[in-house]
Parts: structure tokens; sequence; C-alpha cells
């Protein structure tokens, strides 16, 4: 069956629509936060293991860096805040004799092009 009249195809589109910009919406900041862990150093060679142990655990993706502070290592993440949880108990089984020092929030700074 068909039409008696022709449809124009202009007739079913709006003729005033607008373009909306896409420009005007402004990102949020992701929020992190800043995890700071301490290894006791018993010895060169079980602190390179330990660390090592991070870096191929998930837990390596978050880490942003370590310091030797005379016989302790210093290990710091960079974390979002709902992975916290997880992190925590990937850190417990991965390095259960780390100390867990503080949790800060950081601000992230995004670049506008």
């Amino acid at each position: 069956m068909a039409f008696a009249h022709p449809l124009d195809v202009h007739d079913a589109i709006p003729r005033h629509t607008q373009s909306i910009p896409r420009d005007t919406t402004i990102p949020l900041p992701p929020r992190r936060v800043l995890l700071q862990i301490t290894v006791l150093r018993e010895s060169e060679d079980k602190s390179r293991a330990q660390l090592r142990a991070l870096f191929n655990s998930p837990l390596g993706a978050y880490l942003t860096g370590t310091k030797v502070v005379r016989d302790m290592v210093n290990v710091h993440f960079d974390i979002a805040p709902e992975d916290l949880d997880s992190t925590m108990n990937t850190l417990i089984v991965t390095l259960p004799q780390a100390m867990i020092g503080p949790v800060e929030r950081r601000r992230v700074t995004i670049n506008a092009h």
C-alpha cells in the first residue's frame, strides 16, 4: 500500500534545529588519594624482591615512587578513592609486613586546551 501523497523527507525534520556546542562541558577533575607504605629494609636483595612483588602485582599500576630512608623503603601509591578498599586488600596479601601510612587527598589539575 502506498501513500496517496508523496512524503517529502525535509518535512519530517524540524527546520529550526540548533546545533548544541559540545565544548561547553566543564570536566570535573578526577579525585585521587595518595597512600604511603613503609617496608623495613632487612637486606638489599630482600628489598628488591619486595618491590618486584609490588610491581608485578595489580598494585604496580598505582605505584608512583619509592624512596630509601635509612633502613626503610617508603612506597607511594596514587589511587582513586573507590579503589582504596581493593588496594588495601591486595597490599595486605602481597606485603603483609608493610606498615600502612597516611591516606591523603590529592588534587589533580586538568590542562584545558
